[in-house]
C-alpha cells in the first residue's frame, strides 16, 4: 500500500469527523434534514448467508439497519420463518474506520485451540478500508466446549459473540470456501510473495495446531496448494471442494475476459486445465465462473459451470470430467441444442443434490431459473410475484430445504429487503410462456423486520434506453425521470465503475460493460479506452435530438466512481460546453502512476484491462489520455471525493488533480476521507459526502422552479 499522502501546507477544514475538506463551503443543515426521509427508505438488508448453526436460522447483514443507526455494516440473525419477527444483532465492534467484512463464512465448528468451538463463522476483514483483509473467527461461548479466556488480539464485540484474529500480517486473505463435510476450509492469500494470490487449505477438525484454549494469540496454520508460477502472476480463486474433500476447482483470474479453470488435488500436484471440447472461442478469450462439483455421490466427476467458451455470453454448462463431454444448459447458439437457450449472461450458480439454480441478467433485471435433477430435464423460470428488479437468492440447503429460497430484493420501490420463496409443490404445475419456455409464478413472503419503510416520495422504475454510438454500436443505459418524462428536467449522467460492471434496474448508467456479452465489454480495452467517452458524446447528441421534451440539455452534470470517476474527468475534457459540472469519486486521474501504484495483487489484472504502462507505446497512449495531463481543458466546477486508505486508486490521484484544476482558476472541491478505502463504509462519511454532493449540484446544476 502507498505511504500516507503528505498534505504539507495545503489548507483544509474538517467539517465532520474524519473528513478533510478543501475549498468547500459549509453544507447547510437543511440538506441533511431533507435527506433523512430518503435515507430512511434506503435502509435495508443487503445480503444473507445460509446458516450460523445447524438450525433454521439465517445470518443477515445490513448497511443501514432498520430502527437503529450504526456507523458501519453490521450482521444480524433472523429465523427463516417469516412469521417469527425477532431480529438479533451479533456484531457490535466499532473501529472508527471504514472497515470492510468481505466474507462471512458460517461453519459447523473447529478445534483449532484444542477444544470444540461450535457454530459461528470465519471472517475476512480489513481494519481501515484498505482491502488488506485478515482472517478472523466469530463464535459464541454458549457453543464452546470450554470457555476460552479473553484473547490478547480479540475485538471487543460485547454484547455480541467473540471475534479472534487468526492472521497477523499485512498481506491479503480472501475467497473463503468451506467443504460440504465441514472438515476443511480453503482460502487465497498473497502471503507467499506479496503479489501472487495462491491457494491454501486448513483443517477445521482434527487440526492439531498445538494452540491451547488460553489468552495467547495464535496464527492459523495452513498448507500451500498452488505454487507461484515462474514467468507469470497467479490470481487463483477457489470455486468449490469435491464431496470427498480430495479435489479443488480453481479459477485463475488473469483478466476480466480470460479466467481458465483447473482441477487440483488438495494433497498437492499440478493443476489440470479444463479444456472444453469443440469450444468456438480462443483460449485467451474464455472465462469460467463458479465451477461446482455435483452433489450426487454417484456422479462425482460431473462439474457444473458458467463459461463463454461457446459464444458471446456466459452460459451454464455441465462438464463430465470422465468422458470429457459437455451438456449445454443455456447456450443460445442453436447448433448446441441447449436445454433452455438463454441469450443473456448467467451467474450465481448453486448446486444441491436436488436442484441446479442460476440467474440470468436480462437487461439489468434478474431472471431466476431452476433445473430439477429428478424428472424430465426441464429448465424452469421462477417468477417471484413482486415489482421486478434485481435480486439475489440463497437456498436453505444446509437445513435440508433446498426448495426454500431467501431472496434479497432491490428495485425502485424496495431497498434490499429479505423475502422467502417456497418451491415445495410448485414445480408440479408448470406453465409455458409465449416462446414455450417453462415457468412458475411464486408468491414471496417478506421478512417484516428487514423491510425498509416505503418511500413517501414518488419513485419511478428505470426505463431501458438504447441509442446508436459513433461506430454504430447500440448502447444501453438506465433512465430515471422524476415525472415519467412529463417535463424537461436537469440531468445527471451517472457512469459506473469496473469498468466491467453494469448499471442495473435498481441503480442509477457507461458504457462497454458486463451484462451484454464479452465483445461489448471489450469494446473499449486499452487503445480503445476513449471510445467509451465517445459513447457519452453520442448520448448527449441523443438527448438533444430525441429527449429534449423530457431533459434539459443545457443543464447536465456527470458523475461516477473509480473508472466512472476517470470517465467523469474525461467527459469534462472532451465535452467542455456540454456539462454544467462534474463529481468524481476516487477517480483514476493518471493512468501510468495508477498502474504502478495500485495494490500489487491487482496490478497484472488491471494491466490486462487498461494496458501495460511498461511498454513505451502503451505508456505514451496512457499519458495522452490521462486527465492529469489535460487539466487545462476542464472549465466547469468539479468536486472530488476520495478515501485516504484506498489501495486500488491511491488518494494522491485525487489531490494532485484537485490542485491542478484549482491552479487553472476553475472552481474545484475535494473531500479526503480518513480511514476509508475504495468506496465509503462509515455512515457519517456517507451521509456527509452525499450531502456535499447535493449542495454542489444545488449551486452548479440549479433546478429552475
Amino acid at each position: 500500500m502507498s505511504p500516507p499522502f503528505d498534505y504539507g501546507d495545503l489548507r483544509f477544514t474538517q467539517p465532520a469527523k474524519q473528513i478533510k475538506a478543501f475549498n468547500m463551503e459549509p453544507v447547510p443543515q437543511r440538506i441533511f434534514d431533507d435527506m433523512r426521509k430518503y435515507e430512511d427508505s434506503r435502509k435495508g438488508f443487503s445480503s444473507a448467508s445460509r446458516m450460523l448453526r445447524k438450525e433454521t436460522r439465517v445470518l443477515d447483514t445490513s448497511s443501514y439497519p432498520i430502527g437503529q443507526k450504526t456507523q458501519v455494516r453490521e450482521y444480524y440473525r433472523v429465523s427463516t420463518d417469516p412469521q417469527v419477527q425477532d431480529i438479533e444483532r451479533i456484531t457490535y465492534f466499532d473501529l472508527e474506520s471504514g472497515r470492510t467484512i468481505s466474507s462471512f463464512r458460517p461453519i459447523a465448528g473447529e478445534d483449532w485451540r484444542g477444544v470444540w468451538r461450535g457454530g459461528g463463522a470465519i471472517l475476512a476483514m480489513d481494519l481501515d478500508g484498505s482491502e488488506f483483509f485478515q482472517l478472523w473467527r466469530y463464535w459464541e461461548d454458549s457453543h464452546c466446549a470450554t470457555i476460552i479466556p479473553s484473547i490478547d488480539t480479540e475485538l471487543n464485540n460485547s454484547p455480541g459473540g467473540r471475534i479472534e484474529r487468526l492472521t497477523h500480517d499485512s498481506f491479503k486473505y480472501a475467497n473463503l470456501v468451506v467443504s460440504e463435510s465441514q472438515k476443511i476450509m480453503t482460502f487465497t492469500s498473497n502471503k507467499e510473495n506479496g503479489t501472487d494470490m495462491l491457494v491454501y487449505v486448513t483443517d477445521l477438525t482434527n487440526s492439531q495446531t498445538g494452540a491451547a484454549a488460553d489468552s495467547k494469540p495464535f496464527t492459523l496454520p495452513s498448507k500451500l496448494v498452488t505454487s507461484p508460477a515462474e514467468n507469470s502472476i497467479s490470481r487463483w480463486s477457489v470455486s468449490d471442494i469435491s464431496l470427498d474433500d480430495q479435489y479443488l476447482l480453481l479459477i485463475n483470474n488473469l483478466s476480466s475476459s480470460y479466467c481458465p479453470c483447473y482441477i487440483v488435488p488438495i494433497s498437492g500436484g499440478q493443476p489440470e486445465l479444463i479444456v472444453l471440447p469443440n469450444a468456438t472461442e480462443k483460449e485467451e478469450q474464455i472465462a469460467f465462473h463458479e465451477p461446482t462439483f455435483s452433489r450426487d455421490p454417484t456422479n462425482p466427476h460431473l462439474v457444473y459451470m458458467i463459461s463463454d467458451a461457446y459464444g458471446d455470453f456466459l452460459s451454464v454448462l455441465a462438464y463430465d470430467t470422465a468422458s470429457r463431454t459437455v451438456t449445454h444448459i443455456t447456450s443460445p447458439e442453436p447448433e448446441l441444442r441447449a436445454l433452455r437457450p438463454i441469450n443473456w449472461p448467467c451467474s450465481s450458480l448453486h448446486v444441491s443434490s436436488d436442484y441446479l439454480y442460476f440467474r440470468a441478467n436480462v437487461d439489468g433485471c434478474t431472471n431466476l431459473f431452476v433445473l430439477p435433477f429428478l424428472g424430465p430435464q426441464t429448465v424452469v423460470e421462477i417468477k417471484p410475484q413482486w415489482e421486478r428488479g434485481q435480486f439475489g437468492y440463497h437456498p436453505n440447503t444446509p437445513n435440508g430445504r433446498p426448495d426454500e429460497l431467501i431472496l434479497v430484493l432491490t428495485s425502485h420501490l424496495t431497498s434490499a429487503a429479505l423475502a422467502r420463496l417456497d418451491l415445495q409443490g410448485r414445480l408440479d404445475d408448470v406453465g409455458r410462456d409465449e416462446n414455450g419456455g417453462a415457468y412458475i409464478s411464486v408468491p414471496v413472503t417478506r421478512y417484516r423486520q428487514t423491510t425498509p419503510v416505503p418511500p413517501d416520495f414518488s419513485t419511478m422504475p428505470a426505463k431501458s434506453l438504447r441509442y446508436k454510438s459513433f461506430d454504430g454500436l447500440e448502447i444501453p443505459c438506465k433512465y430515471y425521470h422524476p415525472t415519467d418524462g412529463k417535463s424537461a428536467v436537469p440531468l445527471v449522467i451517472s457512469i459506473h465503475g469496473g469498468p466491467a460492471s453494469q448499471a442495473t434496474a435498481n441503480t442509477r448508467s457507461p458504457i462497454h460493460c458486463a451484462g451484454y456479452g464479452k465483445r461489448f465489454m471489450a469494446a473499449d480495452d486499452v487503445e480503445k479506452r476513449e471510445d467509451s467517452v465517445r459513447d457519452i458524446g453520442a448520448l448527449l447528441n441523443h438527448i438533444e435530438q430525441s429527449l429534449n421534451n423530457e431533459l434539459d440539455s443545457t443543464r447536465i452534470a456527470v458523475m461516477g466512481g473509480s473508472y466512472g470517476g476517470y470517465m467523469t474527468l474525461a467527459c469534462l475534457i472532451h465535452f467542455p460546453t456540454k456539462f454544467a459540472c462534474g463529481l468524481a469519486n476516487f477517480p483514476i486521474a493518471h493512468w501510468p502512476s495508477f498502474l504502478e501504484n495500485t495494490a500489487s495483487v491487482r496490478r497484472s489484472h488491471r494491466r490486462a484491462e487498461y494496458g501495460d504502462e511498461r511498454i513505451p507505446g502503451i505508456r505514451e497512449f496512457l499519458e495522452k489520455i490521462s486527465p492529469m495531463n489535460r487539466t487545462s481543458e476542464i472549465s466547469v466546477p468539479l468536486q472530488i471525493a476520495h478515501g485516504e486508505t484506498d489501495s486500488r486508486v491511491p488518494v494522491d490521484q485525487a489531490i494532485l488533480m484537485w490542485q491542478s484544476v484549482s491552479k487553472n482558476g476553475v472552481h474545484s472541491e475535494l473531500m479526503a476521507c480518513e480511514k476509508e478505502g475504495h468506496g465509503f463504509k462509515q455512515t457519517s462519511i456517507i451521509e456527509f459526502t452525499n450531502a456535499a454532493k447535493l449542495h454542489f449540484l444545488e449551486r452548479f446544476l440549479p433546478v429552475i422552479r
